[in-house]
């Protein structure tokens, strides 16, 4: 009888749990899972309100031409798994959409296509208009950096979070604009980021 049982509320489990389908959310909705780690929404304001700052910066905005900056990619200190490369490229593309034209991105990712594409266009492999162009350079450097600190109990989970960003100028190593954004978040303990 038992094993009976045990055979009917899994078979119901595996229905019900089957039965229930994925649906869109807003990435910007409170998820119904969350934990005291970085969730997308904090990614988001993060990225926003760097970007924000970033834009209205002296150095951004006191520059005769647009100055030319490599967003590098985000350094993860933290305990939490999270994929840095979101930081990178949702800063690329609010800063590319939003700064009108102020500021000029260099793609460092592809600089190994890009003098591939170079030497064969020398070397006539490729069309081109025969005028080849030197390799932008960078003005500044925008790095970042994700650190934490966690404390727990038998009952609760505490983690601070900083996130930070600094503009370095690419021909004196000066640190000319840095920004943190912090954030705490406690909860039940549990199985999240674990």
């Amino acid at each position: 009888m038992r094993t009976l049982f045990i055979t009917a509320v899994a078979a119901l489990t595996l229905v019900t749990g089957c039965s229930k389908k994925a649906k869109y959310i807003d990435p910007a909705a409170r998820s119904k899972v969350e934990g005291t780690g970085i969730e997308a929404r904090d990614v988001q304001v993060v990225v926003a309100e760097m970007s924000e700052a970033l834009i209205g910066a002296l150095q951004i905005t006191g520059s005769e031409s647009p100055p030319r900056v490599a967003v590098m990619p985000v350094e993860n200190r933290s305990r939490f798994l999270i994929d840095q490369e979101i930081f990178t490229t949702l800063i690329t593309d609010e800063l590319i959409n939003n700064a009108s034209g102020r500021i000029a991105i260099v793609n460092r990712d592809r600089l190994d296509d890009i003098l591939a594409e170079r030497q064969r266009k020398a070397q006539g492999q490729v069309s081109d208009d025969g005028h080849l162009q030197a390799l932008a350079g960078v003005d500044w450097f925008l790095d970042g950096e994700i650190r934490s600190l966690s404390a727990s109990s038998n009952k609760a989970q505490t983690d601070y979070v900083v996130i930070r960003f600094e503009l370095t100028n690419a021909e004196t190593g000066i640190v000319a604009w840095s920004n943190s954004y912090e954030m705490k978040k406690q909860g039940g303990w549990g199985v999240m980021y674990q």
